[in-house]
């Protein structure tokens, strides 16, 4: 079998193993530390945007235009009342002065509500499920009697540019996971080759013997798998233990989007496959290795 370990004894001894005292495993090890955290970061960040996108494009801001202070409070409070009326609309929230002053603060400076400038009335309101462009638009159509100067605000569509970054950054870290892959393989391949010509007059006994490409190359194969499984050992252990050090900082982190990333539950069935998945093709690369070379050699 491609991916035999039971190999007799003495055949063993053939190819000595140099397990954790050799460099091959702490080679694999570093590679996919590198790889697992690059593999955590895409899947923490895709989880976000899913979570994020799904959230905010259900929410809308309704945005009643009114100089007059009491007349806005009095439209935000209609408004708020004919909104909670409505099919598939599961809160509504009017936001205060005071929320609209400290959110306007940092850039507009203190004194703004009910100063020169006029200020909008929010009123925060989610559905239930995706509204589109069509219930917007007639949503606004049966509002502006209530509140003539009434405008609709999906967050979906001003947040679109962040996601595309997300989206963006997902797709970077696919790229760099398939270059350290790649890496990896050339890693066991210049590793198998080393070996290969240590052990040539090894291998060349072996042929007089009767031994045939195969069974050298399974001599090679459960060296690499070996390697490949001490170092993944460890490569796991270290990524998993930076994973859960820094997971809990999104918690605080700037602006709330952020506060709601995590690494997803299956990512952890996702990153314990990748090191049995790197052994399997460290196993191949050195079959593919050790055939082709010794048709060269002998």
């Amino acid at each position: 079998m491609l991916l035999d370990f039971a190999l007799p004894t003495h055949d063993r001894k053939l190819i000595p193993e140099g397990r954790l005292s050799g460099q091959m495993p702490w080679v694999i090890a570093i590679m996919l530390f590198l790889t697992l955290l690059v593999a955590a970061a895409g899947l923490t960040l895709a989880d976000a945007a899913r979570k994020g996108g799904d959230d905010l494009a259900q929410q809308v801001t309704v945005q009643i235009i009114e100089a007059d202070p009491a007349r806005r409070a009095t439209q935000r409070a209609a408004v708020a009342k004919a909104m909670r009326g409505l099919p598939g609309v599961v809160s509504v929230k009017p936001v205060t002065d005071s929320e609209v002053r400290n959110l306007l603060e940092p850039w507009l400076g203190t004194g703004v509500i009910d100063a020169d400038i006029p200020v909008p009335a929010l009123v925060d309101v989610r559905f239930g499920n995706l509204p589109t462009d069509a219930m917007l638009k007639q949503l606004q159509d049966q509002l502006r009697p209530i509140a003539p100067n009434t405008r609709l605000d999906s967050h979906s569509s001003w947040m679109a540019p962040f996601f595309q970054l997300m989206s963006a950054l997902v797709l970077l870290a696919g790229a760099v996971f398939l270059l350290l892959l790649v890496a990896t393989s050339a890693v066991v391949v210049l590793a198998v080759r080393s070996t290969l010509n240590t052990h040539r007059g090894t291998i060349e006994i072996m042929h007089m013997m009767g031994g045939t490409d195969l069974q050298a190359a399974r001599l090679f194969q459960r060296r690499v798998a070996l390697d490949a499984l001490l170092g993944g050992v460890v490569g796991f252990g270290a990524a998993a233990a930076v994973i859960l050090a820094i997971g809990g900082r999104f918690a605080a982190a700037e602006p709330g989007l952020l506060a709601a990333a995590s690494f997803p539950w299956y990512g952890w069935a996702i990153l314990a496959f990748i090191p049995l998945a790197v052994m399997g093709l460290a196993m191949l690369m050195a079959r593919w290795t050790v055939i082709s070379a010794l048709k060269k050699m002998l």
